[in-house]
């Protein structure tokens, strides 16, 4: 199991929290009496959700004891628990099932979406967002420099496991199992003030694959010091020395 560091997720809250805030108010519910946020890790997109929706009952669901931990520490009127997305099931029991930044590390999206959106009261909603890793620059050069001749002994390549389709896909999945189906890609802009954040933001969530799949600290910053001067390459600074961190991110919004 992966050791999240929930202090140094929300070192980024902000960037974190607003792909959450752009879906929380394109789902179609007044007022659903039951939400759970699945994957909710320090509880910041359930704080969204408790915003959109202040009168309804709010679960949180994490594997990870600590993010639980630290968002039990956020409010005491949500129902904080510790749990796996793939096996967790209470059917007809929640009008929104919403996930954010979660279901990418969870393997074969046809069977987990089609499973979620059933599982919503008939007429919920089940609304999720994932990085869109088919289309990422800077998750494509981490790719790249597994592969490479410095680092391919390490096999590091294997540790990537995170899974994001295109829209046609959860199209095709959805559509036939929808009344209503909305799917986006938004595009955020982050300002970083050197390339050196670009890796910290990374730390946190995806780039954890590949460093823990390496024996010592000392090549945990030797791959660190060989990504950042990628993305030198990739995102060179702006005039007045920061850089835009380009992050797409893919938005499904489906009705039951």
């Amino acid at each position: 199991m992966i050791a999240w560091d929930s202090q140094l997720y929300l070192r980024y809250e902000q960037e974190r929290t607003q792909p959450s805030v752009d879906l929380a108010w394109r789902i179609p519910l007044e007022s659903p009496q039951q939400i759970i946020d699945l994957g909710c890790g320090p509880g910041n997109s359930t704080q969204v959700l408790r915003q959109r929706w202040p009168d309804a009952q709010l679960v949180g669901l994490d594997s990870s004891p600590a993010m639980i931990e630290r968002a039990g520490q956020s409010s005491n009127d949500i129902e904080w628990r510790v749990g796996d997305i793939q096996s967790w099931s209470e059917p007809d029991r929640f009008d929104l099932i919403f996930a954010n930044a979660s279901l990418h590390w969870i393997a074969d999206h046809e069977t987990l979406t089609r499973r979620l959106i059933a599982m919503t009261k008939p007429a919920g909603v089940f609304a999720f967002q994932i990085p869109a890793l088919y289309n990422q620059p800077a998750s494509q050069a981490v790719n790249e420099l597994a592969q490479s001749r410095r680092w391919q002994p390490y096999r590091l390549q294997e540790r990537y496991t995170l899974r994001a389709h295109e829209p046609i896909r959860y199209y095709d999945w959805l559509a036939p199992i929808s009344r209503d189906l909305q799917i986006w890609e938004t595009v955020y802009f982050h300002e970083m003030e050197n390339h050196q954040k670009i890796i910290e933001f990374y730390s946190s969530t995806g780039l954890k694959l590949y460093l823990e799949g390496l024996p010592s600290d000392e090549l945990r910053d030797r791959f660190k010091s060989d990504l950042q001067e990628s993305y030198r390459n990739l995102f060179p600074p702006q005039i007045n020395g920061k850089v835009l961190f380009p992050f797409r991110r893919l938005f499904v919004v489906a009705a039951r």
